[in-house]
């Protein structure tokens, strides 16, 4: 500063010596004494070396200008906003490169644009009207507008627009006043604050319902708040609570993997988290929880706290351990069954066999999975009934089959056919019916019912129908002979002197001689007739679809064949062995079978009076 003034002053004084001389009115020329000359040049060269330096700081000074203008453009065209510059018109007369990226256009393409040209609808609308009012105002004045850009580009913008200053105002003619505006992208900050607005809500919400657990928990682990159904769920009085840091209350077991969830959302790495985990009350006992939580973030992106819900699941956590307990008894009964245990989907897949399915079809549990259980299982005589009735289970779970025990035949892994008796019921699961079968190995079972059958049917001896069964049939047959009027004939039969054998050869011959009968009536007798041993040497023939005629021949075939094929018999057993053979035919009168009985019988006692080994035909009166 006193360089300046030194210098200011020694110009003054050169300019003033300089004047006075060429003011001399009364000299024509300069009368200069060498001495004032040489003075004179010696000031004129200090002032012309003091003017070079002057424009040396001029020359420097306006180089430093130019530094600081190219970096203030490059400050300009790449802040981390946009700005721009309107006229009166809303006309783009300056922007920065940010801006031009952000709407995806070359800031040159810019110049001369409008402004409201890169809105839509309302919002251009609301900028327009609003516009002039930021040149009215020299306070700066928000508008928030979605501006959009090329190929699709668009943002949600805060301008904040404010006109150039009032002594920059009066330099200038109104209509080149312009309006500086900063555009800040706020599409995050929006989306961040509406999403934050929307969870407070909902995290108020459940936090004053109390349905379930809430709490605000601050990065470093601390309850900031949370809410009485907490303090139920862990046990704790409020004051108690609040003194604890949660992974204090935590399971051992689950510490681990809660801490690492917890810290990727409180360091900002992740948004949220979910698990199951473990609480330990006051009183020791355990609570089963399933915790969500949240991280809430300041505007500058760290995560301000983290909000969290506990949902106590123990009642179901304990349902479900119960429910996989009774699976696994479920699973124990349906792998120790001796039936075998099936289950079917709606398009007729196998979803389930037990190992009894494995042992009584040999198909493996692997091998039937997934496969249509008709193609493998069912006889071929079954598929046309299957397949009529699979659609109508499928859509609503029911057949003529559901709910019943039936009889029928599967087919086994070698090709075989076993009787089995099959037990249906339908499931509805996930909204779609499932058929459950229980099968059951019935050729056993039908094997000793057969066996029963035949003992309670049969006489034991000669293996001729006992006399309850014939009688029984022989009511059938007349029920049969009285609705379709067919001719139908019984024999009565009794084998002559019979009593001698048991006396001269024992009992065991006798035995002999009524089986070797047995066994020559069933070859002489047709297949559809029914013989049966009413007792001792008496026995019967039932004869459908025969007339008198056929009758006796039938008859007179079997007296002959008893007469002359011998019995089987040691050489000291010489038994000749003849039958006595009453007819009857079947009456329309007939009221029950012992009326025809009568009638045989009567038959049968001519034939014996009239000489044994023949045949006699009981006709009505």
């Amino acid at each position: 500063m006193g360089v300046e003034m030194d210098m200011d002053q020694r110009q003054r004084s050169l300019r003033e010596r300089a004047e006075a001389l060429l003011n001399r009115s009364d000299q024509t020329s300069l009368d200069l004494s060498p001495t004032e000359v040489r003075r004179l040049v010696h000031d004129l060269s200090v002032y012309q070396i003091e003017l070079e330096l002057q424009n040396e700081d001029l020359r420097s000074a306006q180089h430093q200008l130019e530094r600081i203008r190219d970096r203030y453009a490059k400050l300009y065209h790449h802040a981390p906003i946009g700005y721009l510059s309107l006229d009166v018109n809303g006309i783009i007369r300056h922007v920065n490169q940010t801006l031009a990226d952000q709407l995806g256009w070359e800031g040159p393409d810019l110049i001369n644009q409008a402004l409201a040209d890169f809105m839509e609808g309302t919002e251009r609308d609301i900028f327009l009207s609003r516009f002039r009012a930021f040149f009215n105002s020299p306070e700066g004045k928000n508008i928030d507008a979605t501006l959009h850009g090329k190929k699709g580009r668009q943002f949600l913008a805060r301008l904040t627009g404010r006109r150039e200053s009032d002594a920059f105002f009066q330099e200038q003619s109104p209509s080149s006043l312009k309006l500086l505006m900063v555009v800040n992208d706020i599409s995050a900050q929006k989306t961040m604050e509406d999403a934050l607005r929307e969870s407070e809500e909902q995290f108020r919400g459940y936090y004053e319902l109390g349905l379930i657990g809430m709490a605000i928990i601050a990065p470093d682990k601390r309850w900031v708040q949370f809410n009485d159904r907490l303090c139920e769920i862990l046990g704790y009085p409020r004051q108690e609570l609040t003194a604890k840091t949660w992974d204090k209350l935590t399971h051992p077991d689950d510490l681990e993997e809660n801490i690492g969830k917890f810290e990727r959302v409180a360091s900002g790495e992740a948004e949220g988290y979910s698990m199951h985990k473990r609480y330990i009350r006051r009183d020791g006992g355990i609570v089963h929880a399933l915790v969500s939580a949240k991280n809430v973030r300041y505007a500058d992106g760290s995560v301000r706290y983290l909000m969290t819900m506990v949902q106590d699941i123990t009642e179901r956590q304990q349902a479900e351990e119960a429910l996989r307990e009774r699976e696994a008894i479920l699973r124990s009964i349906t792998d120790s069954a001796q039936d075998a245990i099936v289950m079917m989907d709606p398009e007729g897949r196998v979803s389930f066999w037990n190992p009894a399915a494995e042992s009584i079809f040999g198909y493996r549990r692997e091998e039937v999975l997934g496969q249509t259980l008709h193609q493998f299982l069912a006889p071929e005589r079954y598929h046309g009934t299957y397949h009529k009735a699979l659609p109508e289970f499928s859509r609503a779970g029911c057949g003529n089959a559901i709910g019943k025990t039936l009889d029928m035949h599967a087919r086994r892994k070698d090709g075989t056919e076993i009787a089995v008796a099959i037990s249906l019921s339908a499931v509805r699961i996930q909204n779609q019916w499932h058929a459950v079968g229980i099968l059951r190995d019935e050729t056993e079972r039908q094997a000793r019912e057969q066996e029963l059958k035949r003992l309670a049917t049969t006489d034991h001896l000669t293996g001729l129908a006992n006399r309850r069964h014939f009688l029984g049939q022989m009511a059938l047959e007349l029920d049969r002979f009285k609705r379709y009027a067919k001719p139908t004939a019984l024999l009565m039969l009794d084998l002559d002197h019979f009593k001698q054998v048991n006396d001269t050869y024992g009992h065991a011959a006798g035995d002999a001689v009524l089986q070797h009968f047995a066994s020559i009536t069933l070859k002489v007798l047709r297949r559809t007739d029914l013989v049966g041993r009413l007792g001792g040497e008496e026995f019967a023939a039932l004869l459908p679809d025969t007339d008198l005629d056929g009758a006796l021949h039938l008859a007179e075939r079997l007296r002959w064949a008893l007469a002359n094929l011998p019995i089987p018999a040691e050489e000291e057993m010489k038994i000749a062995l003849t039958v006595s053979i009453g007819v009857a035919l079947f009456l329309p009168a007939d009221l029950d079978a012992n009326v025809i009985l009568i009638r045989a019988d009567q038959a049968l006692y001519r034939a014996k009076q009239t000489g044994r080994n023949r045949v006699e035909v009981e006709t009505p009166a």
